[in-house]
């Protein structure tokens, strides 16, 4: 029996609950099951500057895993559910501004079955996009390494336009992996697209049991809808396609004058939008964070 294994048959004496939760701000979610354990992964993006100087953003993922669904968000933001603020450090909102937020969404996978779903933010709204579960095609290479004292196996896929070289473990009994990734016998511990852009590092794993969550309420515009034409480029509906969103983010992302106006798509609309500026760095849009000054687009998926 493997050391994952052991570790794991305590944990699987509790009885996945089903009902809801309520978050601190008193928001209803819906308990989807509870984690086997939650893997914490170091995600980074390789980028430049409005000088095309290197930059790398760089913010922590929490994966949660459980029975046939399993949930990528942002580690600080999980952590902030579970109360447990003082695993944030000192400064908890640090993550805000990192523009690595822009780029990575919320992500379950196995909601509904078959199904995933994404919450994208493209400031000041959030979108729900709900698609077919998709596992890339892979291949195994020759060779091992060792991520956080696991043995891992090589494998490399293509996925939304990309080439993934990925290692996993067998000893963690699992198909999943950070984001979309998944598909292979054992957690994804490590995935680089052959760009060099993108990566997911395994940095830690916990065996818990805490409840895998979800809310559509939280993606329901505060703005109406006579505001929300005022907002350039904006899908006029919560509920959007993927197609949809991956347009809609290179039309602002990737937009030129992003890179110096982050704020560009929204000049005509700052009258109903409620802005709150800090530390001359970045600013919160309808609640969403904006930097003052963006990195190149580089999107997770084409």
């Amino acid at each position: 029996m493997n050391k994952f294994f052991t570790t794991m048959m305590v944990l699987m004496l509790a009885i996945a609950a089903q009902g809801q939760m309520l978050t601190r701000d008193n928001e209803k979610l819906d308990t989807l099951c509870q984690t086997k354990f939650t893997a914490v992964y170091q995600y980074s993006i390789n980028t430049t500057d409005v000088e095309k100087r290197p930059v790398t953003d760089s913010i922590r993922l929490a994966l949660q895993v459980g029975d046939g669904v399993w949930k990528t968000w942002t580690y600080e933001r999980y952590l902030f559910q579970q109360q447990r603020d003082e695993e944030m450090g000192e400064d908890h909102y640090w993550f805000m501004h990192n523009e690595a937020l822009m780029h990575i969404a919320t992500t379950t996978v196995g909601y509904p079955e078959g199904k995933t779903i994404t919450l994208e933010s493209i400031p000041p709204l959030q979108y729900e996009v709900t698609e077919d579960t998709e596992t890339p095609t892979w291949n195994m290479v020759e060779g091992s390494d060792s991520i956080c004292g696991y043995l891992c196996q090589k494998a490399s896929g293509k996925f939304r336009g990309k080439t993934w070289n990925v290692l996993y473990a067998e000893d963690i009994p699992t198909t999943a992996g950070p984001w979309k990734l998944q598909g292979l016998p054992g957690l994804i511990t490590y995935a680089a697209d052959d760009k060099g852009i993108h990566t997911f590092k395994l940095i830690g794993i916990y065996q818990e049991t805490v409840p895998i969550t979800y809310s559509a309420g939280s993606v329901v515009s505060k703005f109406s809808m006579e505001e929300r034409r005022m907002i350039k480029t904006m899908i006029p509906h919560e509920k959007a396609t993927r197609e949809q969103i991956q347009k809609q983010k290179k039309n602002v992302f990737g937009n030129r004058l992003y890179l110096t106006n982050p704020m560009f798509y929204m000049t005509g609309a700052k009258e109903i939008l409620k802005v709150y500026q800090n530390s001359g760095d970045y600013q919160f849009v309808g609640g969403l964070y904006v930097p003052d000054k963006a990195h190149q687009y580089q999107p997770l998926e084409q």
